[in-house]
């Protein structure tokens, strides 16, 4: 067993369950405000608040390519930042209520031009994805130094996965339909409901990093701007896991994106993908209660693999259902998404191992730089994904609200069920050349720990 340190030069007392419960809270404080925007925020600018789908595929790669600065910025910040709060807590308490009046302004619809309202978005969400950052990526970056055992940073993940995914996709994907519905126009219904989600998300991130504590202590590491691409670069385990992040994202951001499309205009009732996601839940919950069992016997990397395969074949199957075979679809869809569960859980608990390789590869410990760098393929997937699907649209001559062409319909149910297929191969493909798992995790930390006693023996 390996001996980590605290900030005393002791071996770390096993993680309580409460402490895991409160630092796993935030997951699910700040994915009410990330699943609202993934799961809606296409189909609001385009149906709702009235601009192109070729302006959104516009938006948010700009957005991206913003972000491919902003992110690796903000990991060295959060590095070399020193309070007493510790380096990575303040920013979560500190930036929960600015990010979320940053999700109500893009659920507002401003009373303003159709070019403003392209300036508008444009404006709303790059800045959102900025805060987002500042919250985010310190967030995830104490999952590295609330523990070094790979079963707690497995559990951590699980129940991380479980809030956010159940209960936040949960509430999201079910009741937003219906309670928009209530309204008189779903500009007032999306605006109310983000106000809702704005109030818990910014209360749960505020308790979670309150109540969150900095464990694992290290010496600070002296390192430049200029260091980061070493960093990102020479960790060649942390950039194959992030290639498979972002394939990954792709699965379900393109299917995400389409999903309301899909139910509205191919299935016929958009009240349907609130029936749906009831099935998708359970599923959804099986699939995160079982990973663990799983990854304590195949590990990790395995399990992930798994995972893509079958949503590769079992969306393959799905794209020759009839529409009107209902029982079929679901069926196969909660098998799809049960499997990606093991894909979520499992790549958020290995990417804090890739911050002890970068630290035995390079001689730099960062724990920004590397989960900056993962986030930020998370947000290019969503970014391709998001761009991918209104694209296809866009060229296959989509009209909000019209009778949709032969061709837009078959863009929008390719998009549903063999775009996500092909990125679940290519994502399994991948993992096959990660090789940070079990024994070798071990080893490094092993060498870590005899690399220290000898700085402190000279």
């Amino acid at each position: 067993m390996c001996a980590y340190r605290s900030r005393r030069d002791v071996e770390l007392k096993p993680l309580k369950k409460i402490e895991i419960f409160n630092y796993s809270l935030g997951d699910l404080g700040s994915n009410f405000n990330f699943q609202l925007i993934s799961f809606f925020l296409a189909y609001f600018y385009t149906d709702v608040f009235g601009i192109s789908a070729g302006h959104v595929a516009g938006l948010f790669l700009v957005a991206r390519i913003w972000d491919g600065v902003n992110d690796p910025l903000m990991g060295y910040i959060a590095d070399h930042t020193r309070t007493r709060w510790g380096r990575f807590r303040p920013y979560v308490f500190f930036g929960a209520v600015p990010l979320n009046l940053l999700l109500l302004a893009c659920f507002s619809v401003p009373d303003i031009s159709p070019s403003m309202k392209v300036v508008y978005a444009y404006f709303t969400y790059i800045v959102h994805g900025m805060v987002f950052t500042a919250v985010g990526l310190p967030y995830a970056s104490m999952s590295a130094v609330i523990t070094q055992d790979q079963q707690e940073r497995a559990l951590i993940s699980t129940l991380r996965m479980f809030l956010s995914v159940i209960v936040g996709m949960g509430f999201i994907s079910i009741g937003t339909r219906p309670f928009i519905a209530k309204f008189e126009s779903e500009a007032d219904g999306f605006f109310a409901l983000a106000s809702i989600y704005a109030v818990v998300s910014s209360a749960l991130l505020i308790f979670a990093g309150i109540k969150s504590k900095e464990r694992v202590e290290v010496p600070p590491e002296k390192y430049h701007l200029k260091d980061i691409i070493p960093i990102v670069f020479r960790n060649k385990e942390l950039l194959i896991l992030s290639l498979s992040m972002f394939l990954n994202t792709c699965i379900w951001v393109v299917g995400n994106t389409v999903g309301l499309y899909y139910f509205k205009y191919i299935l016929g009732d958009a009240d349907l993908q609130s029936v749906f996601f009831r099935y998708m839940l359970p599923a959804n919950g099986i699939g995160v209660v079982i990973t663990p069992f799983l990854t304590a016997r195949m590990g990790k990397r395995n399990v992930y693999i798994l995972g893509m395969l079958i949503v590769c074949v079992v969306t393959l199957m799905r794209h020759f259902v009839p529409p009107d075979s209902f029982g079929l679809f679901v069926t196969l869809s909660m098998i799809a998404s049960g499997a990606m569960m093991f894909g979520a859980v499992c790549q958020w608990g290995m990417v804090p191992d890739t911050v002890e390789y970068g630290q035995w590869k390079n001689g730099i410990r960062s724990e920004g730089i590397p989960i900056g760098f993962f986030c930020f393929t998370l947000k290019c997937g969503m970014a391709v994904g998001g761009a991918l699907a209104a694209m296809v649209m866009s060229w296959t001559g989509y009209v909000a609200n019209t009778e949709l062409t032969g061709v837009a319909r078959t863009a929008i149910i390719w998009l549903f069920n063999l775009v996500p297929a092909g990125f679940a191969l290519a994502c399994a493909i991948t993992l096959c050349f990660y090789k940070l798992d079990g024994p070798k995790y071990k080893q490094i930390l092993a060498d870590l720990e005899a690399r220290a006693g000898k700085k402190q023996e000279s």
